[in-house]
């Protein structure tokens, strides 16, 4: 057995404790959390640490295989801006460079405590790492296309890259739209259609572009689509809000991820939650800063009750792939919100999404979630500073 002691124990299954040890089996799978007082006076190898302990992080959205972009995009410019320098970027990158900028930053990700991540894919850069990590990885095969010319074309290679993981990873890949704006009716059936029973997730509500995009088709997504589809007709809008717009393709038992959500209303919270009776609200704060300057009203969600999850996005649009450093960011702007609360959105939710609950996400027995350290932290308070950092100091087991 191992014994883990720190200032504070946050199980995430109930509420923080004090003066009491995490102990565990040698495989790292929980057995229990006491008080210091209820076991045996001759035990006496606790590993004390000074700060927080807490489950393994979840990150449910990343795009690993940018983390060759890291600095090269400038902050604050906007979604299309954004956009357009890296692609331009893009073009000047080898495969060699990409590889490589993925095997640092996931191992400096883990590192920080991240234990399963749900990551983006549009080519096969991150399959190798993903293969020999000691972490869960869940791909999302992204797929887009405005032009239902292209739909058929675009959802076979996506077919393809999907099966290249799958031969490697079984069980642990989708196929999934980009966003509520850059498919065609064609894709968006072809991918709902062979996605019941996966794992689905989507860009969701980034910024105002895309409820004027479906309000009445004008806008900058209007326009950007435009450049890439000269010849398609123009698109009119739907006079409805995006996932009301195209929820119709799935199945409204999907379990759905909607990532970002930065413009997201009450109308829009009320018709998920009608529609999908399996959905997720992911918040990616950091980014959210970095390329619009704009956070989500993160206390409609709080309000809602929605089930909160966090990713780290992609280090072509944050410094970072740290579920901490998001929680420290929203913590900055909404003290308010309890850190038991953030860290729950950071493990347990993130779990329940992937359906990793029976063994990550909290300090429950027989559970094997991994064990991470906070250091750094305001014990009075129970909250973070900027200084604080995380560190895995037990690897869970999936």
């Amino acid at each position: 057995m191992k014994y883990l002691s720190a200032d504070c124990i946050i199980p995430v299954s109930g509420k923080p404790l004090f003066n009491s040890v995490l102990r565990l089996t040698d495989k790292g799978i929980i057995d229990g959390i006491y008080h210091k007082n209820e076991l045996k006076s001759n035990i006496k190898d606790f590993d004390n640490y000074k700060g927080i302990l807490c489950p393994g992080f979840v990150n449910t959205h990343c795009h690993l295989e940018l983390s060759w972009a890291k600095g090269l995009i400038s902050p604050g410019g906007g979604l299309d801006n954004f956009l357009s320098q890296l692609e331009n970027s893009r073009k000047s990158v080898s495969d060699v460079a990409v590889k490589k900028s993925v095997q640092e930053s996931a191992q400096r990700m883990e590192q920080s405590g991240i234990v399963a991540t749900a990551d983006i894919a549009n080519r096969d850069h991150t399959l190798d790492y993903k293969i020999n990590s000691g972490s869960y990885f869940h791909t999302f095969v992204e797929a887009y296309a405005s032009n239902p010319a292209y739909a058929v074309a675009v959802f076979d290679k996506a077919v393809n890259l999907a099966k290249h993981f799958e031969d490697q990873l079984p069980g642990k890949v989708s196929i999934v739209p980009h966003s509520t704006y850059s498919l065609s009716e064609e894709l968006f059936r072809l991918i709902a259609a062979t996605g019941k029973g996966r794992l689905m997730s989507i860009h969701h509500q980034e910024n105002e572009d895309e409820n004027r995009f479906f309000k009445d088709g004008s806008g900058a997504i209007a326009d950007r689509r435009k450049v890439f589809n000269p010849d398609l007709a123009a698109f009119a809008g739907t006079g409805k809000r995006p996932m009301e717009s195209i929820a119709g393709f799935f199945d409204p038992y999907q379990k759905m991820l909607l990532v970002h959500n930065t413009v997201s209303e009450q109308m829009d919270i009320d018709f998920v939650r009608h529609y999908f009776e399996n959905s997720y609200w992911c918040l990616c704060p950091n980014a959210n800063l970095y390329i619009e300057n704009r956070l989500p009203d993160i206390n409609l969600f709080r309000n809602n009750n929605l089930r909160v999850t966090l990713g780290s996005d992609s280090l072509a649009s944050n410094n970072h792939l740290s579920i901490l450093e998001e929680i420290k960011t929203i913590q900055k702007f909404f003290p308010e919100i309890p850190l038991n609360e953030l860290i729950r959105w950071g493990t347990l939710n993130g779990a329940e999404f992937m359906g990793l609950d029976t063994k990550l996400g909290s300090f429950e027995k027989e559970k094997s979630p991994g064990v991470v350290l906070i250091e750094n932290t305001d014990l009075q308070t129970l909250q973070l500073t900027p200084e604080s950092t995380s560190r895995l100091i037990i690897p869970a087991r999936v």
